[in-house]
């Protein structure tokens, strides 16, 4: 694996955390950091996978292998897992936890990693146990020698490399790379703890092409041999011998270790070639095979057996030099010339097999799995549907009768009325009017049951577009809504009144649930009298025009340069966001709530709106 690749394996993952927490990250970083952990768990080795590694890459499940590594990879942290074993509640407090932990390198690496392999959730104030992963992984550093957990890694990664799946083929080609193989059954997570501990390197591609090439020679070598049994000479110098009496199985010294129907088919193998000559030379696997007997075991047996002299070749056969006269027995020649048909034809299987495969690089198989299931982990509020807001003179929805006055006699501005016509006719999907959103905000306290029936509103200015929107802002109060409208001090008395006008006298009604916060600060503190001059005490104060409504997993929020006004949002050139995406929303809420706090000595009650004097309102830090 080549940092490249690994960047782009990571990127779907990257994407996806990026999605659940709105917080980038830098993919090269996240790359390097990857790396560097590969290479502590002993994962890789250099730029190239270890045959742990490979492991791993090659498994529809690695997470489960992945657990195993880290604890057989570090002692600490098998010490940190028993002690967590040993807890009596299923929480341990975080002090606690924290305790187990010694040096920077635990704390801020061992003990996230933990948590990230999902042995623990790390809460701030405790941390839960995750016991069957702990115990699965404990469990599985259990010794298994370096020789059969790199052959059964090999078991598994071969058919990655090089496609083959055939077993009989694989284990001649794993036999080859380390050996013969163990009649022990291991678990894959303890094969791979004892390949991580032992740090076995991954044989590289040459290396598995020349076992596949001398496997392939010697299924040729059988081949050859096999068929050659199948059209055996006529003459051949094999001698019966009579030995005054009839052979039978009570001639055969087995002792207690062959069974009699292992008896009997040795018995019927002599009477095959003492029937038939031509079967002077056998395939050992015939025979071998039925009495579940090694060569050395049969030769033993053979040699016991009165007038039987033979040799068992490296080439796999039995050279029968006598055999007696009389055999009480029985003939095996169909079953035999069957035998070495089904043979041929298997062994010229696995050479076909082994002559159309070529030797790759390891791909990860769980890899697209994974990215599925990260995206799955989503919720709907990760993946949520944006929108960029706007206003621009639609004339459309400005009527005829506005744009014949706006457009008059004026050429210049016909033409740009045509112009926009038809950008709005064709303008992206990803757009959105100010007032289509504003209606789907609203509209969403409707449609859904919402646990947090807050309608947040932050706006410095507003005027009779209020009036538009009442009827929807009336119909949350009457839902349980709470209204929180956020503006500034400074208005005129006039301003005040239009308010009053177009919003809270047609919801005097639900007057209990709307509160009215303003926020206005001056930059340097001084007291103000009512007949200061405000254009000299340098204010500032709301500037953001900021909707939301519900809680971050429910709701959404509308935020740009639009004022509650009508010029914003049927004239000027106005632009925005509105989503319902949970970290964006979660967000806007935090900055609308912390202005929200530092204003309350300035709320208004909606009474003292009902009668407004004829002068400014002072913000009571200053009045």
């Amino acid at each position: 694996m080549t940092e490249d690749s690994l960047e782009e394996c990571l990127s779907p993952h990257i994407r996806a955390e990026t999605l659940r927490t709105n917080d980038e990250r830098e993919s090269k970083r996240v790359t390097e950091i990857h790396n560097w952990m590969l290479d502590e768990l002993g994962l890789i080795k250099g730029d190239r996978p270890t045959l742990a590694g490979g492991l791993v890459l090659s498994v529809d499940e690695p997470r489960q292998l992945i657990r195993a590594i880290i604890v057989a990879s570090s002692r600490t942290a098998e010490r940190i897992l028993r002690s967590s074993l040993g807890i009596v509640d299923e929480i341990l407090p975080r002090r606690e936890f924290d305790s187990l932990l010694a040096g920077d390198w635990e704390e801020t690496v061992l003990g996230p990693l933990l948590g990230s392999a999902g042995f623990l959730t790390i809460y701030p104030d405790s941390v839960e146990p995750h016991f069957e992963r702990i115990e699965s992984a404990l469990e599985a550093q259990r010794e298994v020698p370096t020789e059969d957990a790199t052959a059964e890694g090999y078991l598994y990664i071969l058919p990655q490399v090089s496609g083959i799946e055939e077993r009989d083929c694989l284990e001649a080609i794993i036999k080859r790379l380390v050996g013969e193989l163990s009649n022990d059954t291991f678990s894959l997570e303890s094969v791979a703890a004892s390949l991580a501990k032992n740090d076995v390197p991954l044989p590289g591609t040459s290396v598995v092409e020349d076992a596949i090439e001398e496997q392939y020679d010697e299924y040729e070598r059988q081949f050859e041999t096999v068929r050659s049994l199948l059209a055996p000479p006529a003459e051949t110098e094999l001698s019966q011998v009579n030995v005054g009496k009839r052979v039978s199985v009570s001639d055969i010294d087995g002792g207690s270790e062959i069974g009699e129907a292992e008896r009997e088919d040795l018995i019927n193998v002599i009477a095959t070639v003492s029937v038939h000559s031509k079967f002077t030379t056998l395939d050992l696997n015939f025979v071998t095979d039925r009495l579940d007997a090694t060569p050395y075991e049969l030769y033993q047996l053979l040699s016991g057996i009165p007038g039987v002299d033979c040799e068992i070749g490296n080439n796999e056969v039995i050279e029968f030099s006598t055999v007696p006269t009389q055999v009480d027995g029985s003939s095996l020649q169909e079953e035999y010339t069957t035998h070495l048909v089904d043979r041929c034809a298997a062994i010229q299987r696995r050479m076909e097999t082994l002559s159309r495969e070529s030797v790759t690089t390891l791909s990860p198989v769980a890899s697209d799995a994974i990215v599925a299931q990260d995206y799955d982990s989503l919720s709907d509020g990760d993946v949520a549907p944006a929108y960029f807001s706007y206003t621009l003179v639609d004339p459309e929805a400005l009527g005829e009768k506005k744009m014949d006055d706006y457009v008059g006699e004026s050429r210049g501005l016909g033409r740009e009325q045509a112009r926009l016509r038809r950008w709005h006719e064709n303008r992206p999907a990803g757009m959105r009017s100010y007032t289509a959103m504003t209606d789907r905000l609203f509209s969403l306290g409707l449609e859904r049951d919402l646990d947090d029936k807050v309608l947040r509103i932050m706006t410095p200015f507003d005027d009779d577009t209020f009036n538009e929107y009442v009827s929807q802002i009336r119909s949350l109060l009457n839902q349980g809504f709470e209204l929180r409208l956020l503006t500034r001090h400074t208005k005129e008395p006039w301003e005040w009144r239009r308010l009053q006008k177009n919003l809270l006298s047609e919801i005097k009604q639900h007057r209990e649930k709307v509160t009215i916060r303003t926020y206005s600060r001056f930059k340097e503190h001084q007291r103000v009298t009512p007949d200061a001059d405000f254009r000299n005490l340098g204010e500032f104060g709301i500037h953001g025009k900021v909707q939301t409504i519900g809680s971050p997993g429910e709701g959404a929020t509308l935020l740009g340069s639009a004022n509650f006004m009508e010029n914003s949002y049927d004239w000027n050139p106005e632009c925005g966001v509105y989503t319902e995406r949970t970290q964006f929303v979660n967000a806007a809420i935090e900055f609308f709530d912390i202005v929200w706090d530092i204003s309350s000595a300035d709320e208004l009650a909606t009474e003292r709106l009902q009668d407004i004097s004829n002068r400014q309102l002072i913000p009571t830090y200053y009045s």
